[in-house]
């Protein structure tokens, strides 16, 4: 969500650092290669005059704080005001796409958005069909036809399905995985491995999850499969696109888990319909909604 605003920072500051999570390192070098990375947990070893926080914790701006970095630049909220020296209040809702929020953080400290550099990844692997169909956020997430349709897909696209995830969704993964022969799994790669092996894959389906938005900015042709959460909010970003919401009236409730605990916001997404959409992606069809 954020690269396009880290993209317009770094054409204006060359030099800026990138402060960020070791395991987060590896995704910014696939875009930024030449952009220096500094771990969280390990303060700024030089001085630097400007920090924006691109991150809505207290903790980010306590560890801001403590770097003892003299202009503060972040949202508002979260008792964060007195560790900032320069404020933004964030927009309010989820009516407008979140990449938004970073834009405007990054034009707010003087840089607007820019397109994404081309990812400098090398296709790892075999062409295959990447498949997400966990989602860490909750149950909310996970369209229940997976299983239905892995080997109808690999027959429509003529590639091998690979399931991808955390380390936390292995075992409902293989056991998704043993209800069609010839599927793979694998899980809790690095950022840097996973995004080589997803350039080599010829199109990748999932639940909005972190995956599906990592494949889609990599230029993936990605469907993305919506429930309770809001394709207005998070849609993926990329050139080659599709998306499919459900229609139910409670839709997006944004919740975990269903409350009502008939997952109807997925009622509409039958199997017919995310082959088809799947079929079409790979015909060249992308941004569609």
């Amino acid at each position: 969500m954020s690269l396009g605003a880290l993209s317009g920072i770094l054409a204006r500051w060359p030099s800026t650092a990138l402060w960020c999570r070791p395991s987060f390192a590896g995704l910014l070098r696939v875009f930024f290669p030449s952009a220096e990375t500094l771990a969280v947990g390990v303060d700024p070893v030089r001085g630097f005059g400007r920090l924006l926080l691109m991150t809505d914790s207290f903790s980010s701006a306590v560890a801001g704080w403590r770097a003892g970095i003299p202009e503060r630049t972040g949202h508002t909220g979260q008792f964060r005001d007195l560790l900032l020296t320069r404020h933004l209040r964030p927009l309010r809702g989820r009516s407008h796409h979140h990449s938004l929020d970073y834009d405007r953080l990054a034009s707010f400290a003087g840089a607007g958005p820019a397109p994404v550099p081309p990812p400098s990844a090398m296709p790892d692997g075999q062409p295959h069909l990447a498949l997400f169909a966990g989602a860490s956020y909750g149950e909310a997430k996970i369209w229940p036809g997976f299983a239905g349709i892995l080997g109808a897909l690999a027959r429509s696209t003529g590639l091998r399905p690979v399931l991808y995830g955390t380390a936390s969704e292995r075992a409902r993964l293989l056991d998704l995985a043993g209800s069609e022969t010839g599927v793979e799994v694998e899980t809790d790669l690095p950022l840097e491995r996973l995004c080589g092996r997803l350039m080599a894959s010829g199109i990748a389906v999932g639940n909005d999850s972190g995956g599906v938005h990592l494949a889609a900015a990599l230029g993936v042709p990605t469907l993305a499969l919506f429930g309770s959460t809001s394709p207005v909010w998070t849609a993926p970003r990329g050139s080659a696109v599709r998306i499919l919401a459900g229609r139910a009236p409670c839709s997006p409730c944004f919740d975990r888990t269903c409350r009502k605990g008939t997952m109807s916001c997925f009622s509409d997404l039958t199997a017919d319909l995310v082959l088809g959409e799947a079929g079409a992606l790979l015909a060249g069809g992308g941004s569609a909604r």
